[in-house]
């Protein structure tokens, strides 16, 4: 059945009962929701169906694209370390930008002996700046022939060249240690003190029973502990010296270990 719209007739007004009214054409009504409601059933799931894989072929080529991946990164703060050793050994290497974990790589290279600390800073598309903080050597470590550089907080470092004005401790214990292995810092600190208490004084031998020590001008050990007090032990230790010159004494060590009780014998 067609249905074609009437064309409008004129208003007229007719008089009935003594009242007036119009009379105008039927008005047919033309809804286009099923049109629409079919749409969205149909065509909106296709649409949504181009939409998905769109985005997934988007997404992969965002995570494949060479241009996302990291070979080389920017090093600053290093000064003994290469940048190339600190950038080999983080993990960076080959990764893509998107899974990198900076809070994990920045651990890892802190593991490094010589690397205190690590800060990472990634950038689009594949800019990693990684900003150290080194260990300072404070003295040397020696073990017959091999040379170590120890710092403040007692952490064994790869020696990397010569430090001229560092003192240098001789283990007599001879313990086998490697970078990252740790030694009591008093013994640090206290061989630091001695060497500014005493300038002339650039070598010290340490072993775990008597700590620090050093031979005399007369040649005498003279055993001071692990580094604690050496200010005190150090003036202990120069009345001790001239009582021994005035006495005439020749004795085989001065023990210095316990301030309370200093002996020679």
């Amino acid at each position: 059945m067609r249905i074609v719209p009437s064309k409008r007739r004129p208003r007229r007004s007719r008089s009935r009962l003594g009242r007036d009214y119009e009379v105008t054409a039927p008005k047919i009504k033309l809804s286009l929701r099923p049109v629409v409601i079919f749409w969205q059933d149909r065509g909106g799931k296709a649409l949504g169906f181009l939409l998905l894989l769109a985005l997934g072929w988007l997404t992969y080529e965002l995570f494949a694209a060479d241009a996302f991946y990291v070979y080389a990164a920017r090093v600053v703060g290093n000064q003994l370390v290469p940048g190339e050793e600190i950038y080999q050994n983080s993990g960076l290497e080959g990764m893509s930008i998107f899974w990198i974990t900076p809070a994990q790589v920045e651990a890892t290279i802190a593991s490094l002996p010589n690397i205190k600390e690590a800060r990472v800073h990634c950038g689009l598309p594949n800019r990693v700046t990684i900003k150290v903080v080194e260990r300072q050597p404070q003295v040397i470590w020696q073990q017959g022939e091999k040379r170590y550089w120890i710092d403040e907080e007692g952490t064994v470092l790869r020696a990397r060249g010569d430090l001229p004005e560092a003192t240098v401790i001789v283990d007599l214990d001879e313990r086998p240690v490697q970078p990252g292995d740790r030694v009591d810092p008093r013994v640090v600190a206290g061989a630091q003190k001695l060497r500014s208490l005493l300038p002339g004084l650039t070598t010290v031998q340490y072993a775990s029973h008597t700590g620090i020590s050093f031979q005399s001008e007369q040649g005498w050990p003279i055993y001071l502990g692990q580094g604690e007090d050496i200010e005190q032990k150090v003036a202990i230790m120069k009345a001790m010296l001239q009582e021994i010159a005035a006495k005439g004494i020749h004795p085989q060590f001065i023990d210095l270990r316990f301030k309370g009780s200093p002996y020679y014998k």
